[in-house]
Parts: structure tokens; sequence; C-alpha cells
């Protein structure tokens, strides 16, 4: 509803926009039907990979083509140990017991789709990954970005150890990861816990994702 606003708000000011949905989440919706899908972390590379094409790209219309490819190769899957918070009113936005995880969080801490006993980070890890590895589906011989975000109150520590048991899976596999990106990227007030998003490449998004770019939220030398 926002980005419909700001594009109506633009058109009156006769500047012409694009609208590029994020639907990364493989939680949510079956492979053909990823238009039900919500966006989650996999928009930081969509972001990233759309700003590098504006700032070399003629037109309007080569970017939104290239941000589009960006999103139709990634992929991604939340967890969380705990949940987040209203910053209003300090509450939770849904319960949890101490021994559960919830599986398929929204990006602003939303309720997720299905909730399981906790188990290890390595187990955690296979169930993401298998679910994201088939949904592209990603194959052997892929060079993917691999972006592990923290959700908001999970340490680094926590995430090395999840990015520990990803790049064993993505070797045997015989997938590549190009860059990596681990840390606070798209996060939601005390909720603990971690999604995964991989980018499938091709030199085309490799160039855009290489441009630098600094700002608050993404940094890129």
């Amino acid at each position: 509803m926002n980005f419909d606003m700001a594009a109506e708000m633009l058109a009156g000011e006769g500047i012409e926009t694009r609208t590029i949905r994020v639907c990364d989440d493989v939680a949510v919706g079956a492979p053909d039907r990823r238009d039900e899908r919500r966006g989650i972390a996999g928009d930081v590379f969509v972001i990233k990979v759309a700003g590098g094409a504006a700032a070399e790209l003629p037109s309007l219309e080569e970017v939104a083509r290239v941000a589009a490819k960006a999103e139709a190769n990634t992929r991604s899957m939340g967890v969380a140990v705990s949940p987040g918070s209203l910053p209003e009113s300090g509450r939770p936005t849904f319960e949890l017991g101490d021994d559960e995880i919830e599986i398929g969080m929204g990006a602003h801490g939303e309720k997720g789709v299905k909730r399981q006993k906790l188990s290890t980070a390595d187990d955690i890890t296979n169930q993401m990954m298998a679910a994201i590895l088939r949904d592209l589906p990603y194959a052997k011989g892929d060079e993917v970005a691999l972006l592990i975000n923290n959700l908001g109150a999970s340490t680094m520590f926590e995430l090395l150890i999840v990015n520990r048991r990803l790049r064993q899976i993505l070797e045997q596999e015989g997938i590549t990861v190009y860059r990596s990106f681990v840390g606070s990227y798209l996060t939601s007030q005390e909720m603990a816990g971690f999604s995964i998003s991989l980018m499938k490449l091709d030199p085309e998004l490799k160039h855009y994702l290489d441009l630098p770019s600094t700002s608050f939220g993404f940094t890129s030398l």
C-alpha cells in the first residue's frame, strides 16, 4: 500500500516508476504461485542490484528488467526462537514456548507459518536449506550470493554457526558461494532468529552486486 501511494505521488509530479514485488519467502505459497508469497530479507539483494543498475543503465525499463531478474533468482526462509515486540507497546507479536521455534517469519515480526520443537542449529539449517534449494531449483554448478540475516536479537557467533553448516551443504550440492553477507539487514525489535537468502548469479547480476555502495542498511566496497 505504501509503495503504491508513493508511486501515485510521484506520478502526480510527472515522475515515471516501475514496481517490482519481491516474493522470496519459500515458506509461504507454492513455487507455481509465487505472487502469493511475501518478501523477506532477499529484498536486500534485489534493492542492491536495482541500485547498481540505476547507476549505470540509461532507461527505467532496463533497470526494472535487471531488478526483476534478481528477484526471480532469489529465495529465502526465516526461523525464530523468540518473538519480536511492538515498539509502541512492547508487547510480543506472538507467543512462543521456550522449547519451540517458529518457521517462516515475516519481515516485520509477523507470525510464521508453522512451529516445531527446538532442535540444533545444524538440524534447523538443514531443513531450511532443503526448502530453499528445491524451490528455484538451485543446481550443481550454480554460483550464488549468500545472505545470513539476523532477525534482531541473534549474535554474530550464532549466525556464524549457521554459516558453517550452510557452507557444508552448498559444497555437498556443488554450489559455489561467490559472495556472502552475514549480519543485521532486515530486523524486528527483540526477535531472536535468522533468515537465509540465496541469489543465483550470472555475470550481469554479479556486476551490479559488486558495485560499491554505502548506506546505513547496506555497505559494500
